[in-house]
């Protein structure tokens, strides 16, 4: 009878199975970005109520008191963000309104317009301004990009146009900040064109709309 080397046993036990006893291990997931919302309260409407045509000037823009609503922006974790707007009114604006009305600073990227009249006149224009942040951070400042994120410097609050973003920094930095909760009042600054302008013998129906989009940074 011919023995069986170690060496042919193990080739044995190899081609009968014996080593086929095993389990894959899968690892799964995903990694997801921050999320965060902007909202606006009284569902992001500013109401100038009833405007007196005689309050108004008939030769020069005439600007209104500023009104405001309350916004804030949650995220689900720390999150660089901005907010970029579009003016939905464009077509209306008064160029050089709000330059003659507010001041030099207020050029037309600045400028969202409030509509047009039934017979096309431009009913004025309006600027949008972040005010009284508080964030999840002390000493919360507002900084802006007018490059759409290359570069920072420090802000006013007000939200441009085109490639302006506005974002969140702490007190002496000028890059965004990591925030989770940020919070605020939202300004409206009106400024109605000259009656001369305008048929005020009919009622006349602001009708500005502007879209608040937010950007990951």
């Amino acid at each position: 009878m011919k023995s069986v080397s170690g060496w042919t046993l193990g080739a044995l036990l190899v081609a009968l199975g014996f080593n086929a006893n095993a389990a894959d291990l899968l690892v799964r997931g995903t990694i997801v970005p921050a999320s965060c919302t902007l909202s606006l309260q009284n569902g992001g409407i500013v109401d100038y109520g009833k405007i007196r045509a005689a309050e108004l000037s008939a030769n020069a823009y005439t600007r209104l008191q500023p009104r405001g609503v309350p916004f804030s922006v949650n995220c689900d974790g720390g999150t660089r963000v901005g907010v970029k707007t579009l003016d939905n009114r464009s077509g209306s604006k008064v160029p050089g309104i709000l330059q003659a009305a507010i001041g030099p600073g207020y050029n037309d990227v600045y400028n969202y317009g409030l509509g047009t009249t039934a017979d096309g006149k431009r009913i004025g224009g309006y600027s949008l301004s972040v005010k009284d942040s508080v964030a999840d951070f002390p000493l919360v400042n507002t900084i802006v990009s007018t490059n759409n994120g290359l570069s920072w410097n420090r802000g006013n609050g007000a939200l441009g146009q085109y490639q302006n973003i506005m974002s969140w920094s702490g007190f002496f930095a000028t890059h965004p900040a990591s925030v989770q909760r940020v919070s605020g009042t939202l300004e409206v600054q009106a400024v109605i064109n000259k009656t001369s302008e305008l048929d005020v013998t009919q009622e006349i129906n602001l009708d500005g709309l502007a879209t608040l989009e937010l950007r990951y940074l």
